[in-house]
């Protein structure tokens, strides 16, 4: 039987904290380091974090504060086309525009990083398309809202 002072024990699992914090740490480096190196999957990747960013500034600029309801949601089915709320609603497509930079550059990466640049640099052609997509679909939106 080892027995062991209390302070060693708070060592112990300090170290071991210690090391988890430096392997993520040179894991996260490691991988920016080998997409940085290659030089067309980082372009792309660059390029579509700041399309996302000037998506979500565009929101931003568009919206419009006021006390009226404004047409947020369309569909076809139901009583009405044009579903109403308030203004703020319209935020959360700033949020989608932050979720999908964070989300697609995090599974491109991946698929870089397990060896199969094609499919990443494909998924993030896709990615582009369904960025011009969300953008003319918010664009209509926040021209409806706002009339």
């Amino acid at each position: 039987m080892v027995i062991m002072r209390p302070s060693q024990g708070r060592e112990q699992s300090s170290i071991l904290c210690t090391r988890t914090k430096n392997f993520m740490k040179t894991t996260v480096i490691n991988s920016v380091k080998s997409i940085a190196s290659d030089r067309l999957v980082a372009v792309l990747l660059t390029l579509f974090i700041a399309a996302c960013l000037v998506y979500c500034i565009y929101v931003g600029i568009s919206l419009q504060p006021s006390d009226l309801q404004v047409a947020v949601h369309y569909t076809a089915y139901g009583d009405t086309n044009f579903y109403r709320d308030k203004w703020y609603y319209l935020i959360s497509f700033i949020g989608l525009g932050l979720i999908l930079a964070v989300a697609h550059t995090t599974i491109a990466g991946k698929i870089y990083l397990q060896g199969r640049r094609p499919l990443a640099i494909l998924f993030l052609a896709l990615s582009f398309l369904m960025l011009l997509i969300v953008w003319l679909i918010t664009r209509s939106v926040l021209g409806i809202a706002f009339l």
